[in-house]
């Protein structure tokens, strides 16, 4: 009797170690997850960003969960490119960001989308990922070393980012507070 009752307490166990899903938000804090459920460019790190705040790297298909402060946010990725989205997100919500690799010169490049919870096809894609692997995670300790190796990444990338938007040449796509999850 003991066996079957172990047997079925190790399977829940590692169903819930594999995906965790989505989870509320904080009251007081927004929630954005950051997928890349595309292996194009698996080997290829991505770095994101919350203005000049790290908020981590990775490679291949995998998900970040960022809790922050609600308002407005820019929220940026860097590969071989940078790509921008300026966002504003409120308390208690969830939004979602797709990481899309696409072929660059030298590496894979990053495209940031954000994701309207209505688009069922990009959504179902996300929530598969989300609900089959952990979200990736970091140490503060992790995330300075990470922030020291990339040197004035943040820095150039900004000016990149203001230049860019005086000359009219790259307009950010917009995370609006209305495309919440409403799970």
């Amino acid at each position: 009797m003991k066996k079957p009752i172990l047997l079925l307490a190790f399977l829940l166990a590692s169903w819930i170690s594999f995906g965790q899903g989505v989870s509320p938000a904080p009251e007081d804090k927004a929630v954005v997850y950051f997928a890349r459920p595309s292996s194009l460019g698996f080997a290829i790190n991505f770095s994101y960003f919350d203005s000049t705040k790290l908020i981590g790297r990775f490679s291949g298909t995998k998900y970040i969960r960022y809790e922050c402060d609600p308002g407005r946010h820019l929220f940026w990725g860097r590969s071989e490119n940078r790509d921008f989205i300026e966002a504003e997100v409120e308390a208690g919500k969830i939004y979602f960001i797709e990481a899309i690799p696409a072929m660059g010169a030298l590496k894979a490049a990053i495209q940031l989308e954000p994701i309207d919870p209505n688009d069922s096809k990009k959504m179902e894609k996300i929530l598969k990922l989300i609900n089959k692997k952990a979200s990736v995670s970091f140490t503060e300790a992790e995330l300075e070393a990470d922030k020291k190796e990339l040197g004035d990444v943040i820095e150039r990338g900004l000016e990149q980012y203001k230049e860019d938007r005086e000359k009219g040449k790259h307009v950010p796509l917009k995370l609006d507070k209305s495309m919440y999850y409403k799970g």
